[in-house]
């Protein structure tokens, strides 16, 4: 075996030395908390500009005026709905007992939506989550809000959309998700249908972008630019 040339182990010597005369000098004692403070800041003012476009997104849900919940498109459809009194969902497409399958069981982003159907219906105070013959009941006192929570769908800059019951112990049912697609486009037809929901129950919605999904000029960082 060949051991490098002496002037080749000497500067070896010398690298190492200087190196970890480096890590144990003073200057990365005073360097070492302007680093921590640094990234500090950075995930504050991340986590600060995410926060401000949820609540500015939560107020274009609110106050703006959306197409009817029937063309929202994902792991349920619309079957039926009254505004402000019953709104009905379910795999009632191939389209959607596909979609259904498919985050499910296969590529599904983050925790899924399982039931085959939800009903709202402001008469009984009630929502039914059924899975094939098996139903669960839940009134609406149980609840503190709906909320629309964004996950990323692929490398594009695309996005889900999940829809959550939000229980008085923060406790998130997810009972539909959108099909995968341009985030705006996605969050208008998903809106529709957080928002009779949230109407029938009448709780607020909330809203949660994601942080790993970048698109230039959206989400808005007020309510009067919605695009």
């Amino acid at each position: 075996m060949r051991h490098p040339p002496r002037s080749g182990r000497i500067h070896l010597m010398l690298a190492s030395e200087l190196l970890q005369s480096f890590w144990s000098s003073n200057w990365v004692e005073v360097a070492t908390p302007f680093a921590v403070l640094l990234l500090i800041i950075f995930f504050a003012v991340l986590w600060y500009a995410r926060e401000s476009r949820n609540s500015v997104l939560e107020r274009v849900l609110k106050q703006g005026a959306f197409v009817s919940p029937a063309g929202f498109r994902g792991s349920l459809v619309v079957e039926q709905t009254h505004p402000g009194s019953y709104l009905r969902l379910c795999t009632s497409t191939p389209a959607a007992r596909r979609l259904h399958f498919l985050y499910r069981w296969i590529a599904g982003w983050g925790r899924q939506a399982i039931f085959d159907e939800v009903v709202f219906d402001a008469g009984r105070g009630l929502v039914e989550l059924k899975i094939r013959n098996r139903q669960r009941t839940a009134r609406f006192s149980e609840f503190m809000a709906i909320r629309m929570r964004e996950v990323a769908g692929g490398r594009s800059g695309g996005s889900v959309w999940h829809i959550d019951l939000i229980s008085h112990k923060g406790a998130a049912t997810p009972f539909v998700t959108s099909e995968w697609g341009d985030r705006k486009t996605m969050f208008e037809s998903t809106a529709p249908v957080a928002k009779a929901a949230a109407e029938i129950m009448a709780v607020p919605v909330q809203v949660r972008v994601a942080g790993n999904v970048w698109t230039p000029g959206w989400p808005p960082k007020n309510p009067m630019a919605t695009s």
